[in-house]
């Protein structure tokens, strides 16, 4: 075989359309993955609808990888921990991958600043074949980051997802007895409680809705939920959150995951002196919301970071959290699309369609290029 399906996003507010490319050559550094599942996220879906200024199309989506390696160049090597890739290997792939070679890049520092680099998942496929998990293929220069995995494809694929609040934690400095609120129980929020029960959290709460995603959110780890929808007055809301924490003081950390701008002030309420706000939802701009320099950070010794991404290290935990869910992964993917059903993937996490596709509420949806 020498070609290959794959989903094309030619402009903004269009359709994928499934085209069939050739299969690229693989260079003597490199590998070639074939695809066995694909994450669809909140990013596709704003680049989808053209709130990516600047974005470069047509497009390869598909940034969440996880496949089988089908090719392997001779110098290739190993994966990140040091474990020879072979093929037949089931690989998770980080898409995003520095140059190494720019000033950025040469400055260091403790996260990548750089001005190359190479991105699965964003791709023209002129410029880049076969360059996002939304087909068949998917190839792997020699700046590519891999991680084999022996665990289920359902599982290795929420490895970048879970890498960005991994991420967070780290910068947050979160450390084994914290406390930690999760504001959103979305993908990403899920995967943070996950994450902080993973490395020793001695109380977890999320805030979010509806009941299916916080009965995952018990799954996952959450000590306690409050749902949101119950819930309204933010008063009442805070008391019942409040309640919930160490003491009823608040918490070590607050992750705000729901991408609701208000939720921002409302989170630094729930922290307890000297603790820590870690912003993940905001991946786009949905407008501003009023922060009170006494009130929410003086007052209180506070800190915030964010994560807009993650570094090899991050990623490789985040690999190792998913793997240890076991079978609660499937309980996260809701559907599993084929190629020439990505568009409704898109629609479907829009707010328009109330998260519903074919009658059921998503939750994590994925491609299956080969379905």
């Amino acid at each position: 075989m020498t070609d290959f399906r794959v989903s094309t996003l030619a402009e903004s507010n269009g359709d994928p359309e499934v085209r069939v490319q050739p299969i690229p050559d693989v260079p003597r550094d490199g590998l070639l993955v074939r695809v066995e599942l694909a994450g669809v996220c909140a990013t596709d879906l704003h680049i989808a609808l053209g709130h990516m200024p600047g974005f470069d199309f047509p497009s390869t989506l598909g940034h969440e990888v996880c496949g089988i390696v089908a090719e392997i160049g001779p110098g290739f090597g190993s994966d990140v921990r040091g474990t020879p890739v072979r093929v037949g290997d089931r690989v998770s792939v980080m898409p995003a991958t520095p140059c190494g070679h720019c000033a950025a890049c040469k400055r260091g520092g403790p996260y990548p600043d750089c001005e190359n680099w190479d991105v699965i998942g964003f791709s023209n496929p002129v410029k880049r074949p076969a360059g996002g998990g939304w087909g068949e293929y998917v190839l792997c220069n020699g700046r590519a980051r891999v991680f084999v995995s022996s665990a289920p494809a359902s599982n290795v694929v929420l490895s970048e997802p879970a890498a960005t609040p991994v991420e967070g934690l780290i910068r947050a400095g979160f450390r084994f007895g914290d406390s930690v609120l999760v504001q959103g129980t979305g993908t990403v929020g899920l995967l943070a409680i996950a994450a902080a029960a993973f490395g020793g959290a001695s109380r977890v709460t999320a805030i979010g809705g509806p009941s299916r995603r916080l009965k995952l959110a018990r799954e996952f780890g959450a000590h306690s939920t409050i749902d949101i929808g119950e819930l309204r007055d933010p008063e009442t809301r805070r008391e019942a959150v409040l309640a919930a924490s160490p003491q009823g003081l608040g918490y070590n950390i607050v992750v705000e995951c729901a991408g609701v701008p208000s939720t921002v002030p409302e989170g630094f309420g729930y922290l307890r002196r000297g603790g820590c706000f870690v912003e993940l939802g905001h991946f786009s701009d949905e407008g501003s919301t009023e922060i009170n320099p006494y009130q929410h950070f003086l007052s209180r010794d506070a800190r915030m970071v964010s994560s807009s991404g993650y570094t090899p290290d991050s990623f490789g935990r985040a690999l190792t959290i998913v793997e240890d869910l076991g079978e609660k992964a499937d309980h996260l993917i809701t559907h599993r699309l084929p190629l020439e059903r990505a568009g409704d993937a898109i629609r479907a996490l829009q707010a328009s369609n109330k998260w519903q596709l074919d009658g059921v509420e998503v939750g994590k949806i994925v491609i299956e290029p080969w379905s």
